[in-house]
């Protein structure tokens, strides 16, 4: 999950997920900080695992987060990065 992370998530939402990659600069809406505790708060497992593999536009955010379909076939995958996600809350 964390190689996963680096390739395809950290240029936008950065290496501690605060929304602060080098392409969020060029990026509305500004990609998701994952430190919003009250984010944390709200969101579930099942919401973040949606967002992964079908994109933002598929849940009714920013069409600029990309489906990450080709991982549904890696379920432990997703799993780390939920957990990777939650991680950067605390």
């Amino acid at each position: 999950a964390k190689k996963v992370y680096a390739a395809r998530c950290v240029v936008c939402h950065g290496a501690t997920g605060k929304g602060d990659g080098a392409g969020a600069a060029n990026l509305t809406p500004k990609p998701r900080s994952f430190a919003d505790k009250d984010w944390q708060k709200k969101v579930t497992d099942d919401a973040i695992r949606t967002v992964i593999l079908k994109g933002g536009l598929a849940v009714g955010k920013s069409p600029t987060m990309p489906p990450q379909a080709d991982l549904k076939a890696k379920p432990e995958v997703i799993a780390g990065l939920v957990a990777l996600v939650r991680s950067m809350g605390k």
